[in-house]
């Protein structure tokens, strides 16, 4: 089992659950993931797993294209240069 196993597991199950309440929970999710690695670098090598493993994601839900903008998002926010 990968570090990013029980994350997908849980974004897999929020994608089918297709309540757009569970974009926010996914959210949630991911920040909680991210806040467990230490460091910038290393958060940037994380989502970058996150958004790989998507890629290959088997789940066709409604909900899925909007949990891979998440994603995007916190990869976008990592990228973005230190105030």
């Amino acid at each position: 089992m990968t570090a990013l196993d029980p994350l997908l597991k849980t974004l897999d199950g929020l994608a089918a659950a297709d309540d757009p309440a569970a974009v926010e929970q996914a959210d949630r999710a991911i920040w909680d993931y991210l806040s467990g690695v230490d460091g910038i670098t290393a958060q940037s090598r994380a989502v970058d797993a996150l958004a790989e493993a998507l890629d290959a994601w088997p789940v066709n839900a409604s909900l899925s294209p909007a949990i891979r903008d998440v994603v995007a998002r916190h990869r976008a926010r990592l990228a973005e240069p230190s105030a």
